[in-house]
């Protein structure tokens, strides 16, 4: 599919022999890719003797591209068109003995998963489906806070597009105004004194009208933000070598402290009403930060209680 998308991805017409000639098949090939296109969300319009188009140019993610923008070259990069899980990728490859750091990218995830069990839409070549990996020789009590640490690294990358108030939920959204653009799951593998972590990023690029119907909370895009949709393998870059610089400074042992005074600058609910849920558990209470784990200061009734990530979420009171 991605050689097929990569002929249109001009917006112009492509005949059907033409397409065939490129790929090396043969024209009914082509229409079952071409159907295979649509099946996964893209429209192509075809026209009797002009031939096919989709309606916008695209720039697909490619690896070229990803390391003019910056990502080094001790970076392995695999950019599957369609997976069901980036993370799942790289689990994968490390099971196999795979060098890190490494980054997977694509442009279609069909089964990606978020906190809690979550489902993640990532439409088609749109948004940002990443994964990155990292092998902490210093095992996995380094790596403590690691997960708000990338929210910082990300909402840097956002300001810095020109986002404004891009904010921080605990433990890992970004949000703008309330509305979600960017998730952030991390998965470890420890196996006694090496931890390697992979860590998910869904980040809202462009999305679709059916990617929008299937999601049920508030929700932003950068194309939405910025009035323009910027190339995604330059934000990838640019994320990938924050959390480059990220992980170097938990591997010296310096670790949330590095981030944390960041973090709170970022952080949306500081100071607020929230309410939080546990399982069959919630609890009223304020908002006070983050400690030095990258526990929440939840202060109730009966003093500041320390929440943890995992099952717990939180939610803003109105």
């Amino acid at each position: 599919m991605r050689e097929v998308l990569s002929l249109l991805s001009d917006s112009k017409f492509h005949s059907g022999e033409e397409l065939g000639e490129a790929l090396g098949v043969t024209r009914a090939a082509v229409w079952k890719r071409l159907k295979k296109l649509e099946s996964v969300g893209i429209t192509v319009h075809s026209v009797k003797g002009r031939g096919y188009r989709i309606p916008e140019r695209l720039i697909l993610l490619d690896e070229a591209r990803l390391r003019e923008a910056g990502v080094a070259e001790d970076i392995a990069i695999d950019i599957p068109f369609e997976t069901p899980s980036t993370n799942d990728v790289l689990k994968q490859k490390i099971a196999l003995g795979a060098r890190l750091p490494a980054l997977v990218v694509t442009e279609h995830q069909t089964q990606g998963k978020g906190r809690r069990g979550r489902v993640w839409e990532s439409g088609v070549a749109k948004n940002i489906t990443m994964s990155f990996a990292w092998k902490f020789e210093q095992g996995p009590s380094v790596v403590e806070g690691l997960s708000l640490a990338v929210g910082v690294v990300i909402a840097k990358v956002l300001r810095n597009l020109g986002v404004p108030n891009p904010g921080l939920k605990w433990p890992n959204d970004i949000l703008i105004d309330g509305q979600k653009i960017c998730g952030i799951l991390l998965e470890m593998i420890a196996d006694q004194d090496v931890c390697r972590v992979v860590i998910g990023i869904g980040l809202n690029v462009e999305s679709t009208p059916e990617q929008q119907a299937r999601v049920d909370q508030p929700w932003t895009d950068l194309t939405s933000r910025l009035s323009f949709t910027p190339d995604r393998n330059e934000i990838i870059a640019q994320i990938t070598e924050g959390l480059v610089a990220m992980c170097d400074v938990f591997a010296h042992g310096n670790g949330l402290a590095h981030y944390h005074a960041q973090w709170q600058a970022f952080d949306m609910l500081y100071n607020q009403p929230v309410m939080m849920f546990s399982g069959n558990r919630q609890q009223a209470g304020i908002a006070r930060g983050v400690d030095a784990s990258g526990a929440l200061r939840l202060e109730t009734s009966e003093g500041i209680e320390l929440l943890h990530g995992g099952e717990v979420s939180v939610r803003k009171q109105v």
